[in-house]
């Protein structure tokens, strides 16, 4: 019975000690798991915010930057907002200000108009002064074809080589911008020529248009507008004039330009 009671109570004793013995040790791996846990936690938040501020930095060195559209990528057509399109205070502030070139058209030159005629002398190969019935050289202003200014009347349309020429000295009375000048000619048949200059002699009017075989209403153009005060129009061959003979008749000459 005293070894029976010695063995119970070692039993006892024994599942006791072993019982206090071993209840700690759940209690320890539990806590070393949620150690393991821990530290494990740590670590990934330690990265997650050290990749967060390396990304940050990164864009903070880099200014944002437009990346080019890939030639495959197809591009948003949505509407821009209003913060997209109103440029900001900095860039209005540091952007040049640049404006369109300004062009001047060249002013149109005003239209030509009929020029008052200062005078009308008939005009010879030695000038005024051999110039073919000078008393009757304003005819050539009236516009009535039964009133004209006539020169000499030849055999031969040449002048049979006696004169050069014939004609009517035209003086607007200060220089003026010639565009063209219209003779009204009774007759067909002439060679005329229009011959402008500042002073009134042979050698300072040189030829700015021709005409052959002219009749009736004339107009006679210069290449260009000639800046002038005198024109002489000068007959090299006369037309015939119904009798046999050949004589220059003219009974209007206006002249067009500008002031």
């Amino acid at each position: 019975m005293v070894n029976e009671q010695d063995a119970t109570q070692r039993s006892a004793r024994e599942a006791s000690a072993a019982q206090a013995f071993n209840l700690p040790r759940p209690a320890r791996r539990r806590e070393r798991r949620r150690v393991r846990w821990a530290a494990t936690l740590v670590v990934l938040v330690l990265a997650v915010l050290g990749f967060a501020s390396y990304k940050f930095a990164a864009n903070v060195g880099h200014g944002p930057q437009a990346a080019a559209p890939h030639p495959g990528a197809k591009v948003s057509s949505a509407p821009a907002t209003a913060a997209s399109v109103l440029p900001s205070p900095a860039s209005e502030s540091t952007a040049p200000a640049s404006s369109p070139p300004v062009t001047t058209a060249p002013a149109a030159p005003p239209p030509s108009r009929v020029l008052t005629v200062a005078s009308v002398a008939a005009f010879g190969p030695q000038g005024t002064a051999g110039g073919q019935h000078p008393q009757t050289a304003a005819r050539a202003l009236s516009g009535d074809a039964a009133t004209p200014w006539l020169s000499d009347w030849y055999v031969s349309p040449d002048f049979f080589d006696l004169p050069h020429g014939t004609g009517l000295l035209v003086d607007i009375g200060r220089t003026v911008t010639v565009t063209s000048v219209q003779v009204s000619l009774n007759g067909h048949g002439a060679n005329l020529e229009l011959r402008a200059g500042a002073r009134p002699t042979l050698a300072w009017l040189p030829v700015v248009d021709s005409v052959s075989d002219a009749g009736g209403i004339v107009r006679l153009t210069p290449n260009a507008p000639v800046h002038v005060r005198y024109l002489l129009l000068w007959f090299t061959y006369l037309p015939p004039d119904g009798d046999g003979t050949y004589q220059a008749s003219v009974y209007q000459v206006a002249v067009k330009g500008r002031t």
